[in-house]
């Protein structure tokens, strides 16, 4: 890495040179002041007017969007170039409506993430030409720079039983950093297989990672929103008995906070517009699940402590009528009663509830599957941080198979482990990428969305697997089918294609879009 950043900065040196007497030309790195004071002091302006409701007032994330300060944003782009950051920025931000400021106030907001990393100013301001800032190398601060993320604070004990109790099959717990280097690929491999139930086909030919055929056409404009209307950013789609398909977006942004617009959307099963409802009562729909009563259940994943709102799970009926909530509204926690960021609520056919909780990755967040009866009384919980089985981290999603035994697409960790409804680990698949959102239909073929594998160390990193859905049976754990994504540059960003994954009866797929904002709909050919 560090020889590709030296070669990368000489070369796009020269580049510079070229241009003439340049700004860029005495500004090869981030290290030599590619900013000046006065224009972090407008960016942090800029950013909390357009930035912030998305990737919180300190740069830390928020939901879906990615922490823009730290050690994994800075990973993220080392060996990369300051112009590929600024056209990052300036092509999806802000995210209701991309490139609407100018470039002077990119270059601003550019200025004060740098600043908010550590790196330093200088006396000339930040270019706004992509070509000039790509002859700026981005390279990780000098050590004792302010680019290291903060310890996430320790968590309360959780009080339960089942907290204390070691991982299934009574595995050693390894601990894993925050980042996600190509040493700890190896350790997750390993723990894995020390787990003594990886899947016996893991690493069968015929998975191959993006191997196997397409035989899905897509349709990106299957659904006709009334006019005026937009899909917001979404990772919740789901069917119901009737083969209407249900959507929970986001307001047409990526956050419903403050929104008048409905982010619940019913379509008839021709992907026309019936209704919508739940504007106000939903900061952030992060999953929907439909019960065998047609009751839609929304894990609303952020939290408003002064509004009293998120961190709950929702039940209505298709009226929109709310039924029951769970959680403390506007509490963060990890006992029985409060959770922090929940992913994916899913209900079995005998009325118990199975809600996932932590979005969060590393120590210090949680990272839990919660079991409660059909009432809503808890009953326990199983999981905590880290790569052995049994353990999570960012446990994004939930579906079950036809014999009622529970699998959980463990986000973090590149991987989708099974469980009986008590918690004992039944087997850890590998083979279906890193998951984002998980299906299985009444035939146990299940479907998993990876809108986050990435070559590029930093966030995501799964090199060789490509994002897409990919298709296959639990029962013999073979991959038989893989929609890539259809992002031309799916390892620029975070996250793309969908996230949120159903199939109706007919065997149509229907995908949630984060980034691209849409719904899409897969037809076999």
């Amino acid at each position: 890495m560090r020889n590709r950043i030296a070669v990368l900065a000489s070369a796009l040196a020269l580049l510079a040179v070229a241009g003439g007497a340049a700004w860029g030309q005495g500004a090869a790195s981030v290290l030599n002041g590619a900013y000046t004071d006065a224009q972090a002091q407008k960016g942090a302006d800029q950013f909390s007017a357009h930035c912030a409701a998305c990737h919180g007032s300190g740069l830390t994330g928020n939901g879906e969007a990615p922490a823009l300060v730290g050690g994994e944003f800075i990973s993220n782009w080392a060996g990369l170039t300051l112009g590929d950051l600024f056209e990052r920025i300036r092509t999806t931000m802000p995210q209701d409506n991309p490139g609407k400021l100018s470039r002077g106030q990119y270059a601003e907001i550019l200025s004060f993430i740098l600043r908010s990393n550590g790196y330093p100013a200088g006396q000339k301001e930040m270019d706004t030409r992509t070509e000039f800032l790509k002859a700026v190398a981005f390279v990780p601060p000098v050590p004792g720079g302010r680019a290291q993320a903060a310890p996430a604070a320790p968590a309360p004990a959780v009080q339960t039983a089942q907290a204390a109790a070691p991982a299934a099959g009574g595995q050693a717990r390894p601990a894993r950093p925050p980042m996600f280097p190509p040493a700890d690929l190896k350790a997750l491999d390993a723990a894995n297989q020390a787990s003594g139930v990886l899947s016996a086909t893991a690493n069968d030919p015929r998975n191959a990672p993006n191997a196997q055929p397409n035989p899905y056409v897509s349709n990106e404009q299957f659904f006709k929103l009334p006019d005026g209307r937009k899909f917001g950013s979404s990772s919740s789609v789901a069917v119901d008995s009737k083969g209407h398909i249900w959507v929970a977006e986001r307001c047409g942004a990526n956050n419903c906070a403050g929104s008048p617009v409905n982010p619940v959307v019913e379509f008839d099963a021709k992907g026309n517009y019936i209704k919508s409802f739940g504007a106000g009562m939903i900061l952030f729909p992060h999953s929907l699940f439909i019960d065998r009563h047609d009751h839609l259940w929304i894990a609303d994943g952020h939290v408003d402590a002064a509004a009293k709102k998120g961190n709950v799970v929702l039940e209505f009926d298709t009226s929109g009528k709310l039924l029951r909530t769970m959680g403390t509204p506007g509490a963060s926690g990890n006992d029985s009663k409060t959770f922090n960021e929940p992913n994916s609520v899913l209900v079995a056919p005998n009325g118990n509830i199975f809600i996932a909780d932590g979005h969060e990755a590393g120590p210090g967040h949680n990272a839990r599957v919660m079991k409660f009866d059909s009432k809503g009384n808890f009953i326990k919980q199983w999981g905590d941080h880290g790569i052995g089985g049994g353990q999570f981290d960012v446990p994004h999603t939930l579906a079950m198979d036809s014999k009622g035994n529970l699998y959980v697409g463990d986000r973090w960790n590149n991987r989708i482990q099974s469980f009986t409804q008590d918690g004992k680990l039944l087997k850890i698949y590998t083979q279906f990428g890193r998951p984002s959102g998980i299906y299985i239909d009444k035939n146990d073929i299940l479907y998993s969305t990876d809108s986050e594998s990435r070559s590029p160390m930093g966030y995501g990193y799964h090199p060789g697997w490509k994002r897409g859905v990919r298709i296959g049976s639990v029962k013999d754990g073979i991959v038989t089918a893989f929609i890539p994504d259809t992002d031309p540059n799916p390892d620029a960003g975070a996250t793309s294609g969908g996230e949120g994954i159903w199939a109706d009866n007919k065997g149509n797929v229907y995908s949630a879009q984060v980034g691209q904002r849409n719904i899409v709909r897969y037809a076999r050919k």
